[in-house]
């Protein structure tokens, strides 16, 4: 009989892990707070590259590799399964005006990563090409049903409580509303709600807000992810263009704000004036799963030694969630 492996939390860590484990021979469940796919997952701006690896430690891009060949040929497999096109577009990135530009050419030179130097309207840049986007949003309904397609259990709108069994083999994690899941192995993939029902975790995750505004589709034509001092510039297949993103530690508020309007509206014009001219049409906010050093927690349960901790991959959980999945896959079959 397979072992149940009981996944909480759906965002894109949960949801590869999830297919890892199911395509390795185990009994799958995966439960949500809320709507699978609905989080800070669905609410970044999908670039696969973590935006600035030189100023992190090896461990941060170790966890990217393979990140960009992964997402190419998985949105293949998502549309010849008939589910809703991913939109993987490897654009590239053009890294405007960089203060720290020797430690970026260290950093290509020591990773073998291609970088050219670039002009963007008359302001010194490097293009960086093994960079890609996605759409998350679309990524993540299509995931969904890749998952029930593969026979993963879904249960939905369910909250977890902490754990309160003293024996440190759990056979069931209690829920708010008074019931239990059984299974032979957890895996907390809760992201910035992590700590909430897990003690380990406890003041090591934490939500950061980031907000992102929305310009209609029009002339304006952008081929390539532009950044500049922490901000973004991306364009989808529609045509409408992101800018983002805050970074705001709020605890647990998603509201968003005039003020990031103003201050990435700012910011978006210094790049392309002609956005000027426009209003942004939508705005959104999501809470990302901070941790010391961008360096999430993949891991046993210091108690618990059937539960695992795949959480706080921060900005980069898209990126990281590939690799991430693969070691907790590892680390389960060897213990």
């Amino acid at each position: 009989m397979a072992l149940r492996a009981v996944i909480i939390g759906g965002g894109i860590v949960g949801c590869l892990t999830a297919i890892k484990l199911i395509e390795n021979g185990y009994d799958v469940t995966m439960i949500d707070r809320s709507v699978i796919g609905e989080e800070s997952s669905a609410a970044g701006a999908g670039i696969i590259f973590p935006l600035m690896p030189w100023n992190y430690k090896s461990r941060v891009y170790e966890l990217c590799l393979d990140a960009l060949s992964f997402y190419k040929n998985f949105s293949k497999k998502l549309v010849k399964y008939g589910f809703e096109d991913p939109e993987f577009i490897e654009s590239g990135m053009i890294c405007i005006e960089p203060e720290d530009k020797r430690e970026i050419l260290q950093w290509a030179k020591k990773n073998n990563f291609r970088i050219n130097e670039y002009l963007f309207h008359n302001r010194p840049a490097y293009e960086l090409l093994k960079v890609a986007q996605i759409n998350p949003k679309k990524l993540m309904i299509s995931i969904k049903q890749y998952l029930l397609e593969l026979g993963v259990n879904l249960i939905e709108n369910v909250r977890m409580s902490k754990i309160e069994n003293k024996s440190n083999y759990l056979k069931e994690w209690p829920t708010e509303s008074n019931g239990f899941i059984k299974g032979d192995l957890f895996v907390t993939t809760l992201g910035a709600w992590s700590s909430e029902i897990n003690d380990d975790l406890r003041n090591r995750i934490y939500p950061i807000r980031g907000q992102v505004i929305i310009y209609p589709k029009s002339e304006i034509k952008l081929d390539k992810i532009l950044y500049k001092d922490d901000f973004y510039l991306l364009q989808r297949k529609c045509g409408s263009i992101l800018a983002g993103s805050t970074v705001e530690n709020v605890g647990f508020d998603k509201t968003t704000t005039l003020e990031a309007v103003k201050e990435l509206n700012e910011k978006a014009v210094d790049l392309i004036p002609e956005l000027g001219a426009l209003d942004p049409c939508n705005q959104w906010a999501g809470l990302r799963p901070g941790a010391k050093e961008n360096i999430p927690f993949i891991k046993q349960d210091n108690f618990y030694k059937n539960v695992y901790i795949n959480s706080g991959h921060y900005r980069y959980g898209l990126t990281m969630a590939p690799k991430s999945a693969d070691e907790l896959l590892q680390l389960i079959e060897n213990n």
